[in-house]
């Protein structure tokens, strides 16, 4: 299914059940797909599951316009009006966690939120030291612009995942050097001051062998907010949830029970 943007871009986007909806925010250069265990397991818990995909990303509409974190949050402040949503929980994945923590800080009505394997600030610094990999104000432009090999995950991604992503990234390839203004945009955000003084509770979901961040980050915001909670999840990679899907979903579950708590 297809909806319009406020400024006029079709984004894919898939909508299923009935009861508490669940929005799953895709990363950089993600595709909805990746969320397939996710969807049958919120189904079965009587949640309405929404997935969708970025602009430049699987099914949705290619583009040079607005390529910004701003425009992503506004793309799904789209959805959630077009769908007439209201309370949703945020499931955001890398970037996509992210999307969540921007979105926090513009609107009211999210009921909480999960932020998976994403630390709400990508620059290393004198002051945080739990950035993406190594990179700085000063030398990230140099180190993402060529990718460096890195897998994402440890294991690789469990096979019922894996067929059907592969066959959408085949048909819908994603350009990465087109969205780079994306990628440095997301680099520079800090959602520090967002995360930490939000009233909405969040849970932080990490891998404790991440390639790209330093898990310790979760606890370490968890220390200075009681509404954030975190869960270490060992032997995975960035993809916990495609990687892990049925240690994840246990996770999931606990906080989708304890989210329909809240009022």
């Amino acid at each position: 299914m297809k909806f319009l943007t406020n400024d006029k871009i079709k984004l894919d986007y898939q909508d299923s059940g009935s009861g508490q909806p669940v929005i799953l925010v895709e990363g950089f250069g993600g595709y909805q797909e990746v969320w397939q265990a996710q969807v049958e397991y919120l189904l079965e818990m009587n949640c309405r599951v929404i997935t969708y995909d970025h602009r430049n990303q699987g099914k949705s509409q290619r583009t040079d316009k607005n390529l910004t974190i701003e425009q992503l949050v506004n793309d799904l402040a789209s959805l959630i009006d077009y769908l007439q949503i209201k309370k949703p929980i945020l499931i955001g994945h890398s970037m996509g966690a992210s999307i969540c923590y921007a979105y926090l800080s513009k609107y009211r009505n999210v009921k909480t939120v999960m932020a998976i394997d994403q630390s709400p600030k990508m620059l290393n610094g004198q002051d945080w030291q739990y950035g993406f990999e190594d990179i700085t104000q000063e030398n990230f432009k140099a180190k993402v612009t060529t990718p460096n090999g890195i897998h994402e995950t440890l294991h690789g991604l469990d096979s019922r995942i894996s067929f059907d992503l592969n066959k959408v990234k085949a048909n819908y390839p994603f350009d990465r050097d087109k969205d780079l203004p994306l990628l440095f945009d997301h680099i520079q955000k800090d959602w520090r001051d967002t995360v930490l003084n939000t009233k909405v509770p969040i849970n932080l979901v990490v891998a404790k062998e991440s390639p790209y961040f330093n898990y310790r980050f979760a606890q370490l915001m968890s220390e200075k907010n009681p509404c954030i909670s975190q869960v270490v999840i060992d032997d995975c990679g960035h993809d916990i949830m495609a990687e892990v899907p049925d240690i994840f979903n246990q996770t999931l579950r606990h906080f989708i029970f304890q989210s329909k708590r809240k009022k």
